[in-house]
């Protein structure tokens, strides 16, 4: 097997001590790492320097690229210098450039690849080939943010999460649906067998999930009856309506206006919305009667909807949980709330780590693990992957790799379809201000004329010296 690190183009493999190359691959847009040890002496005259270009190759397939972004030197002996280089990956590349735009009724990825276009370094050789999303996004706009913040505000917005690869381009995708190239089984030999660990948690279950929304409009409208009296002119409502009610005092039709809207002069009372009341105008106060004073119209009321999974419960006891999301407008969407989180997290978690020499696993990537002996079929999210060189010939990598359950497959699949039903607007009222600076010149000349040339010898011209005149 070859191992071999490019530094600028120019392959430096002799330079580099294989054992002291590490690789660190954390989750999606968390930035991955890799550090290595330069040797320098005798013919070995490389000297490494911040900003170069890193590469890493085994047997042919990259395994890293990115960007030194420190070195540390030492002497080792008289004549040998050891320059210890950390890199990180080519998110570095997307840091440059300061994003100033709006865009409007675009997808997800007509978006990305306009900020590839217009705010990233054309040599950095930066793709978005991987970005394919067909979201429209009805406005969203950055102000002096990176490409990497841009890309990492409008994944929050729509709860996408985006990397860039070895081969510098940019993975920007909906969480938990990359799959890993291989599963782990009691026979599938792609792992260390006795490597793997799984820790079963207990902490975070939940099994009867509350949830308080907003406020919904009621399907039929309701009545309120008071008595007049002829000298009252508030009545406190005991329901919000949701628009104006109609209101009769002894079966006669009255004219509402809205409080602090509308002129009390062209109305028989006033409705307030938030504080609950009709106020009744000069002139209009109701007389004495039963039940005289009618208030009818459709009402708001609180959603609450509580749900509970009978068979966690009959395994594990009951677990309550409380949501309280005020954007919630409707009791199905309280629902699927409640039953996105039962989803995630009516059973116990788990959580782990194992160790393979096998490529091709990163973060962000679901993997199955699935075993007899365990008692076990679970898929999980790789959280990082760390890789060790075993030998000082750089043939074999020794890859730790943790992962964690899918704790929020359900959160996310229920906020992608919300996200797919209403409008996306991010800081819709900020202001861009773009400058271009424009480069002027002004020129400017001056002639002296010829002046007149005499020659000598000179005299004296006439003068007055007191009572005297010279000639």
């Amino acid at each position: 097997m070859s191992f071999t690190v490019t530094i600028n183009s120019v392959d430096r493999t002799s330079s580099i001590q294989a054992k002291s190359f590490r690789k660190r691959d954390v989750l999606n847009q968390q930035v991955d790492t890799c550090s290595f040890d330069v040797k320098k002496y005798g013919s070995l005259t490389f000297t490494p320097a911040v900003g170069e270009e890193v590469v890493v190759d085994r047997d042919g397939t990259t395994i890293f690229g990115g960007v030194i972004t420190r070195i540390t030197e030492r002497i080792e002996a008289s004549q040998i210098l050891t320059y210890s280089v950390e890199c990180i990956d080519y998110s570095q590349y997307l840091k440059r450039h300061l994003v100033t735009e709006r865009y409007e009724n675009m997808t997800v990825s007509a978006i990305v690849a306009d900020m590839v276009t217009n705010y990233t370094t054309a040599g950095d050789a930066i793709t978005s080939t991987n970005t394919t999303s067909t979201l429209v996004i009805e406005s969203i706009s950055f102000n002096r943010l990176s490409v990497a913040d841009c890309l990492q505000k409008l994944a929050d917005a729509i709860n996408y999460v985006w990397y860039i690869d070895y081969d510098k381009d940019i993975h920007f995708f909906a969480k938990n649906t990359e799959l890993a190239p291989f599963s782990l089984s009691d026979t599938s030999e792609n792992y260390i067998y006795n490597s793997l660990e799984i820790i079963d948690d207990l902490t975070q279950l939940k099994n009867k999930v509350l949830v308080q929304g907003g406020e919904t409009v009621s399907a039929s409208t309701r009545t309120e009856e008071f008595d007049g009296d002829g000298t009252i002119d508030v009545f406190r409502l005991a329901n919000k309506f949701s628009a104006k009610p109609t209101v009769t005092v002894g079966g006669v039709a009255q004219t509402v206006g809205v409080e602090f809207l509308d002129d009390d002069a062209s109305f028989d009372c006033m409705w307030n919305f938030n504080e609950k009341y009709l106020r009744f105008t000069a002139g209009n106060i109701p007389a004495s009667g039963t039940n005289n004073v009618d208030v009818t119209g459709y009402y708001l009321y609180p959603i609450v909807v509580n749900i509970p999974s009978h068979a966690s419960q009959i395994v594990h006891g009951t677990y309550e949980f409380a949501i309280t999301d005020k954007s919630i407008r409707s009791q199905a969407e309280a629902i699927d709330r409640a039953s996105a989180e039962l989803v995630s997290y009516q059973n116990q978690l788990y959580e782990g780590k194992f160790r393979t020499y096998n490529d091709g696993l990163r973060s962000g990537q679901v993997v199955n693990i699935n075993s007899t002996q365990r008692a076990k079929s679970i898929d999980v999210l790789i959280q990082s992957v760390s890789a060790v060189m075993r030998d000082p010939l750089g043939t074999t990598l020794e890859y730790e790799v943790s992962f964690a359950t899918m704790k929020s497959i359900g959160i996310i699949e229920y906020l992608q379809n919300q996200l797919r039903s209403k409008e996306v607007i991010v800081d819709d009222q900020e202001t861009i201000l773009t400058l271009n600076q424009l480069t002027d010149t002004m020129g400017s000349s001056d002639t002296i004329a010829t002046p007149t040339v005499t020659t000598g010898p000179y005299v004296w011209g006439t003068a007055t010296y007191g009572y005297s005149t010279w000639g």
